[in-house]
Protein backbone atom coordinates (compact mmCIF):
# COMPACT_ATOMS: atom_id res chain seq x y z
CA UNK A 1 0.00 0.00 0.00
CA UNK A 2 1.26 3.40 -0.94
CA UNK A 3 2.80 5.01 2.27
CA UNK A 4 0.71 8.08 1.62
CA UNK A 5 -2.54 6.46 1.55
CA UNK A 6 -1.96 4.69 4.55
CA UNK A 7 -1.15 7.96 6.34
CA UNK A 8 -4.46 9.71 5.15
CA UNK A 9 -6.27 6.01 6.27
CA UNK A 10 -5.05 6.87 9.92
CA UNK A 11 -5.32 10.47 10.20
CA UNK A 12 -8.95 10.04 8.75
CA UNK A 13 -9.70 6.90 11.14
CA UNK A 14 -8.32 9.01 13.71
CA UNK A 15 -10.12 12.10 13.07
CA UNK A 16 -13.46 10.03 13.09
CA UNK A 17 -13.11 8.43 16.29
CA UNK A 18 -12.25 11.58 17.95
CA UNK A 19 -15.51 13.39 16.36
CA UNK A 20 -17.24 10.21 17.76
CA UNK A 21 -16.09 10.28 21.18
CA UNK A 22 -15.55 14.28 21.50
CA UNK A 23 -18.10 15.90 19.05
CA UNK A 24 -16.99 19.38 19.10
CA UNK A 25 -20.31 20.94 18.98
CA UNK A 26 -23.28 21.38 21.47
CA UNK A 27 -22.73 21.89 25.36
CA UNK A 28 -20.95 19.77 27.82
CA UNK A 29 -21.77 21.40 31.30
CA UNK A 30 -18.64 19.87 33.37
CA UNK A 31 -18.50 22.23 36.00
CA UNK A 32 -20.31 25.49 37.47
CA UNK A 33 -18.83 28.78 35.64
CA UNK A 34 -17.52 30.12 39.47
CA UNK A 35 -14.72 31.20 41.89
CA UNK A 36 -16.81 30.79 45.01
CA UNK A 37 -17.20 27.88 47.13
CA UNK A 38 -20.36 26.23 45.96
CA UNK A 39 -20.79 22.62 44.73
CA UNK A 40 -23.59 21.03 43.45
CA UNK A 41 -24.33 17.44 44.48
CA UNK A 42 -26.14 15.37 41.89
CA UNK A 43 -26.99 11.61 42.16
CA UNK A 44 -27.48 8.98 39.72
CA UNK A 45 -29.90 5.88 38.81
CA UNK A 46 -32.82 6.29 41.05
CA UNK A 47 -35.06 6.39 42.54
CA UNK A 48 -34.04 3.16 44.47
CA UNK A 49 -35.83 2.60 47.57
CA UNK A 50 -34.91 2.81 51.08
CA UNK A 51 -31.46 4.23 49.83
CA UNK A 52 -32.86 6.94 48.19
CA UNK A 53 -35.32 7.98 51.28
CA UNK A 54 -32.00 7.11 53.93
CA UNK A 55 -30.42 10.07 51.25
CA UNK A 56 -33.28 12.35 51.67
CA UNK A 57 -33.27 12.01 55.57
CA UNK A 58 -29.47 12.62 55.60
CA UNK A 59 -29.66 16.28 53.32
CA UNK A 60 -32.72 17.14 55.15
CA UNK A 61 -30.61 17.01 58.59
CA UNK A 62 -27.80 19.18 56.44
CA UNK A 63 -30.74 21.62 55.36
CA UNK A 64 -29.07 20.91 51.35
CA UNK A 65 -30.47 20.71 47.92
CA UNK A 66 -29.37 18.65 45.49
CA UNK A 67 -29.65 17.57 42.09
CA UNK A 68 -31.09 13.53 41.52
CA UNK A 69 -30.76 12.23 37.60
CA UNK A 70 -33.32 9.43 37.48
CA UNK A 71 -33.88 6.60 35.45
CA UNK A 72 -37.18 6.60 33.75
CA UNK A 73 -38.61 2.54 34.34
CA UNK A 74 -37.12 2.97 37.82
CA UNK A 75 -39.91 6.53 38.10
CA UNK A 76 -42.47 4.30 37.16
CA UNK A 77 -41.88 1.52 39.64
CA UNK A 78 -41.39 3.98 42.79
CA UNK A 79 -43.16 7.25 41.87
CA UNK A 80 -44.13 7.91 45.61
CA UNK A 81 -40.38 8.37 46.12
CA UNK A 82 -39.79 10.98 43.19
CA UNK A 83 -42.96 13.05 44.78
CA UNK A 84 -41.06 13.02 48.47
CA UNK A 85 -37.79 14.27 46.04
CA UNK A 86 -40.12 17.02 44.67
CA UNK A 87 -41.87 17.64 47.76
CA UNK A 88 -38.23 17.95 49.49
CA UNK A 89 -37.29 20.82 46.83
CA UNK A 90 -35.09 18.68 45.25
CA UNK A 91 -34.15 18.96 41.56
CA UNK A 92 -34.72 15.90 39.46
CA UNK A 93 -33.03 15.02 36.19
CA UNK A 94 -33.10 12.95 33.16
CA UNK A 95 -30.80 9.87 32.84
CA UNK A 96 -32.35 7.92 30.07
CA UNK A 97 -35.52 5.94 30.34
CA UNK A 98 -33.70 2.29 30.61
CA UNK A 99 -30.10 3.32 31.19
CA UNK A 100 -28.59 2.28 28.02
CA UNK A 101 -25.21 2.98 26.68
CA UNK A 102 -27.17 5.82 24.72
CA UNK A 103 -24.07 7.03 23.06
CA UNK A 104 -23.70 3.65 21.11
CA UNK A 105 -27.17 4.29 20.13
CA UNK A 106 -28.85 5.66 16.53
CA UNK A 107 -29.90 9.20 17.13
CA UNK A 108 -34.21 8.31 17.01
CA UNK A 109 -32.85 6.13 19.35
CA UNK A 110 -31.45 7.94 21.68
CA UNK A 111 -34.59 10.90 21.12
CA UNK A 112 -36.95 8.54 22.70
CA UNK A 113 -34.86 7.40 25.41
CA UNK A 114 -34.77 10.58 26.56
CA UNK A 115 -38.47 12.03 25.40
CA UNK A 116 -40.31 8.75 27.47
CA UNK A 117 -38.77 10.13 30.62
CA UNK A 118 -38.84 13.87 30.07
CA UNK A 119 -42.67 12.69 29.62
CA UNK A 120 -42.88 10.99 32.77
CA UNK A 121 -40.89 13.53 35.05
CA UNK A 122 -42.95 16.35 33.37
CA UNK A 123 -46.41 14.65 34.94
CA UNK A 124 -44.86 14.27 37.81
CA UNK A 125 -43.50 17.93 37.93
CA UNK A 126 -46.96 18.88 37.17
CA UNK A 127 -48.85 17.28 40.01
CA UNK A 128 -46.07 17.58 42.78
CA UNK A 129 -44.82 21.03 41.96
CA UNK A 130 -47.59 23.71 43.00
CA UNK A 131 -45.21 26.41 43.85
CA UNK A 132 -43.61 26.06 40.32
CA UNK A 133 -39.99 26.35 41.95
CA UNK A 134 -38.78 23.68 38.62
CA UNK A 135 -40.09 24.68 35.31
CA UNK A 136 -41.25 21.37 33.59
CA UNK A 137 -39.96 21.81 30.46
CA UNK A 138 -36.46 22.92 32.00
CA UNK A 139 -35.40 19.10 32.89
CA UNK A 140 -31.99 18.54 32.87
CA UNK A 141 -29.85 15.80 31.46
CA UNK A 142 -27.18 13.43 31.62
CA UNK A 143 -26.50 10.50 29.92
CA UNK A 144 -25.69 6.79 31.38
CA UNK A 145 -22.25 6.54 31.96
CA UNK A 146 -21.50 10.02 30.74
CA UNK A 147 -21.41 8.77 27.53
CA UNK A 148 -22.08 11.72 25.20
CA UNK A 149 -20.74 10.46 22.33
CA UNK A 150 -21.82 11.63 18.89
CA UNK A 151 -25.35 10.64 18.69
CA UNK A 152 -25.99 12.26 21.96
CA UNK A 153 -24.73 14.94 21.47
CA UNK A 154 -26.41 15.92 17.87
CA UNK A 155 -29.76 15.03 19.61
CA UNK A 156 -29.35 17.45 22.20
CA UNK A 157 -28.05 20.42 20.19
CA UNK A 158 -30.95 19.87 17.66
CA UNK A 159 -33.06 20.54 20.72
CA UNK A 160 -30.90 23.26 22.22
CA UNK A 161 -30.08 21.15 25.28
CA UNK A 162 -27.08 20.86 27.08
CA UNK A 163 -25.28 17.92 28.40
CA UNK A 164 -24.74 17.83 32.43
CA UNK A 165 -21.11 16.43 33.08
CA UNK A 166 -19.25 16.64 36.17
CA UNK A 167 -15.55 16.98 37.88
CA UNK A 168 -15.71 15.10 40.50
CA UNK A 169 -16.41 11.38 40.49
CA UNK A 170 -17.13 9.59 43.28
CA UNK A 171 -16.43 5.82 42.21
CA UNK A 172 -19.21 4.61 44.21
CA UNK A 173 -20.35 2.19 41.77
CA UNK A 174 -17.08 -0.18 42.36
CA UNK A 175 -17.38 0.33 46.04
CA UNK A 176 -19.49 0.88 49.00
CA UNK A 177 -17.00 1.33 51.71
CA UNK A 178 -17.87 5.33 53.07
CA UNK A 179 -14.29 6.22 53.85
CA UNK A 180 -13.37 5.29 50.54
CA UNK A 181 -15.89 7.19 48.75
CA UNK A 182 -15.89 10.52 51.00
CA UNK A 183 -12.10 10.57 50.83
CA UNK A 184 -12.45 10.23 47.08
CA UNK A 185 -14.89 13.29 46.94
CA UNK A 186 -13.35 15.74 49.04
CA UNK A 187 -9.61 15.14 47.71
CA UNK A 188 -10.74 16.46 44.75
CA UNK A 189 -13.27 19.02 45.18
CA UNK A 190 -11.06 20.43 48.27
CA UNK A 191 -8.52 21.18 45.83
CA UNK A 192 -7.61 24.24 44.29
CA UNK A 193 -10.50 23.20 41.34
CA UNK A 194 -12.70 22.51 43.57
CA UNK A 195 -15.24 25.62 43.66
CA UNK A 196 -17.97 24.74 41.46
CA UNK A 197 -17.58 21.73 40.93
CA UNK A 198 -19.78 19.15 39.67
CA UNK A 199 -19.91 16.01 42.33
CA UNK A 200 -21.92 12.53 40.72
CA UNK A 201 -22.72 9.51 43.19
CA UNK A 202 -25.22 7.51 42.66
CA UNK A 203 -28.92 6.58 44.91
CA UNK A 204 -29.12 3.54 42.22
CA UNK A 205 -27.71 1.11 39.92
CA UNK A 206 -28.24 0.81 36.43
CA UNK A 207 -30.19 -1.94 34.39
CA UNK A 208 -33.12 -1.47 36.75
CA UNK A 209 -31.62 -3.28 39.30
CA UNK A 210 -32.09 -2.77 43.39
CA UNK A 211 -28.80 -1.99 45.34
CA UNK A 212 -27.34 -1.44 48.66
CA UNK A 213 -26.16 2.14 48.54
CA UNK A 214 -25.73 2.53 52.65
CA UNK A 215 -21.92 3.53 51.68
CA UNK A 216 -23.31 6.57 49.82
CA UNK A 217 -25.69 7.41 52.15
CA UNK A 218 -23.11 7.51 54.87
CA UNK A 219 -20.48 9.11 52.64
CA UNK A 220 -22.68 12.20 51.84
CA UNK A 221 -23.07 12.84 55.66
CA UNK A 222 -19.62 12.74 55.98
CA UNK A 223 -18.48 14.81 52.69
CA UNK A 224 -21.76 17.46 53.44
CA UNK A 225 -19.91 18.37 56.83
CA UNK A 226 -16.48 18.59 55.86
CA UNK A 227 -17.63 21.07 53.02
CA UNK A 228 -19.61 22.98 55.45
CA UNK A 229 -17.09 23.25 58.08
CA UNK A 230 -14.47 24.46 54.54
CA UNK A 231 -16.83 26.95 53.75
CA UNK A 232 -18.64 25.50 50.74
CA UNK A 233 -22.39 25.80 50.06
CA UNK A 234 -24.28 23.31 48.38
CA UNK A 235 -26.78 24.28 45.05
CA UNK A 236 -29.46 22.50 42.50
CA UNK A 237 -28.02 22.78 39.19
CA UNK A 238 -31.58 25.25 38.88
CA UNK A 239 -29.73 27.48 41.55
CA UNK A 240 -26.55 27.60 39.27
CA UNK A 241 -28.22 28.02 35.82
CA UNK A 242 -26.87 31.22 35.61
CA UNK A 243 -23.28 29.47 35.49
CA UNK A 244 -23.87 26.71 33.70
Amino acid sequence: MNPIISVVGTLTALTLLWLFFRPPFGRNIVHLNTNQRIVALTYDDGPNPPYTERLLDVLAKHNVKVTFFMIGNRIEKHPETVNRVIAEGHQIGNHSYSHPLLGFLLPPSVRREIERTDALLQRLLRSENPTGVFKVDEIVFRAPMLTRFLPVAWVLAKGDRAHISCNVWSWDWTTQNPDKISKTVLKKTLSSTGAGSIIVLHDGKAENKNANRSGTVEATDRIITALKQDGYQFVRLSDASHQL
